[in-house]
């Protein structure tokens, strides 16, 4: 693919001004077109890997929970399951993409561009 004289002037002032390199603004633009969630950046970093650390834990409890019901431990709720497997689910699927936002830029990992 090639870009013209202005599109790649307009990728490197954006990469200057974010301190990536071309190849990440287009890697930022692909992602946000295709409906993913943006890299995080150094500053919100610490607190999606928090976040996605409480989401372990309560699927863990969301499946510890499920566990009980199916081992007679707890009377069984088919509704009540049923509601525990798709709140899981979403926390699993939510777990998922927060830890897409944590892979990082090739540059910030060390890669040579």
């Amino acid at each position: 693919m090639r870009f013209s004289a202005e599109e790649l002037a307009s990728l490197k002032a954006i990469a200057e001004r974010e301190g990536v390199t071309v190849s990440e603004v287009v890697r930022r633009l692909v992602r946000a077109e295709t409906g993913h969630l943006p890299v995080a950046s150094e500053v919100l970093l610490p607190a999606v890997l928090d976040m996605t650390d409480q989401l372990r834990r309560i699927g863990l409890n969301f499946n510890h929970a499920v566990r009980a019901m199916n081992e007679g431990r707890v009377p069984y709720d088919e509704d009540l399951e049923s509601a525990l497997m798709a709140v899981g689910d979403l926390v699993r699927q939510f777990r998922e993409e927060l830890k897409a936002m944590t892979i990082g830029s090739r540059k910030a990992r060390g890669a040579k561009p």
